[in-house]
């Protein structure tokens, strides 16, 4: 899966919220799309512009340089601030800067506005991709146990329970971070597991919207897994979308013998994960 760093241009941020960014952003090395604050002293190029609103000079330095003759923006830019405007045109995060909220932002500007989507089309061939924990890499930034648990526990308290509930079941981690990534953004609260076992526990312990089901996996497989859940009165309604490859065509015939709802081919396209998403999810 391809990975690329967006360089922010920070625009009147105070040099204790760009300690913050700095730490931010720190954490998200290893990710599919990972941030950085713009080097001047290089003329770095930026892909996206950081302006804090309760700074008059710092709009005026951003409009001079990222407008043009129209007055339309020449570059995605995320509004910043402690209060928010009321020009409604571009996103919004408030200071001081939580890290769940600064990168859920980030992220939609690259997939929406510079359509960095590399994790849609989500293929086995990763698998074995090897990647370092959300506390290795905040440890590597200079962050302390305490400030990982503050993270983690601010990252959970964002999932309300008005949310559809998702379980991703799959054992290779890049399709789990992918779907993960996608759902979120979409405003779903997701939960993964790694194994047919974990899922079934999972699903005897909690309430799902549906549940997106990866094959073949060590131990309990994707089939057994269906066929439990379609088995149980409790859990038979729940939307099985079951993640098959193009190698195995068998896969789609024995995903629907097991009960499942529908079925996504990996690589998954967007355009698929899309429809199947709305028609079962909305």
């Amino acid at each position: 899966m391809q990975n690329k760093t967006f360089v922010i241009g920070a625009y009147g941020i105070e040099s204790k919220d760009m300690l913050v960014l700095e730490r931010i952003f720190k954490i998200t090395e290893g990710r599919t799309r990972s941030y950085k604050i713009q080097n001047n002293e290089i003329n770095e190029n930026k892909d996206i512009a950081m302006v804090n609103v309760s700074n008059r000079d710092a709009i005026k330095q951003w409009g001079s340089e990222n407008l043009d003759s129209n007055g339309e923006p020449t570059c995605p830019t995320l509004l910043v601030g402690k209060v928010r405007p009321k020009n409604d045109r571009f996103r919004f995060t408030p200071i001081p800067f939580f890290a769940t909220r600064v990168l859920k932002s980030l992220d939609e500007i690259t997939v929406e506005d510079l359509k960095y989507t590399p994790e849609i089309t989500i293929d086995d061939v990763a698998k074995n991709k090897k990647l370092e924990t959300q506390s290795e890499r905040a440890a590597a930034g200079g962050l302390n146990q305490q400030q990982v648990v503050s993270i983690a526990e601010k990252s959970s308290s964002t999932q309300t329970s008005n949310k559809r509930a998702v379980l991703v079941v799959d054992d290779s981690l890049p399709v789990r971070q992918a779907l993960e990534m996608k759902l979120t953004m979409m405003d779903y609260r997701v939960q993964l597991a790694t194994n047919g076992q974990q899922a079934i526990e999972f699903i005897e312990k909690n309430n799902y919207d549906s549940v997106f089901l990866d094959v073949v996996m060590p131990g309990v497989d994707g089939y057994e897994v269906c066929k439990r859940i379609k088995r149980n009165k409790a859990t038979k309604h729940i939307p099985v979308i079951m993640l098959t490859s193009k190698s195995s065509p068998f896969d789609k015939v024995k995903g629907k013998l097991a009960g499942c709802d529908s079925y996504l081919t990996k690589p998954v396209e967007h355009e698929e994960f899309q429809k199947v998403v709305s028609g079962y999810l909305g």
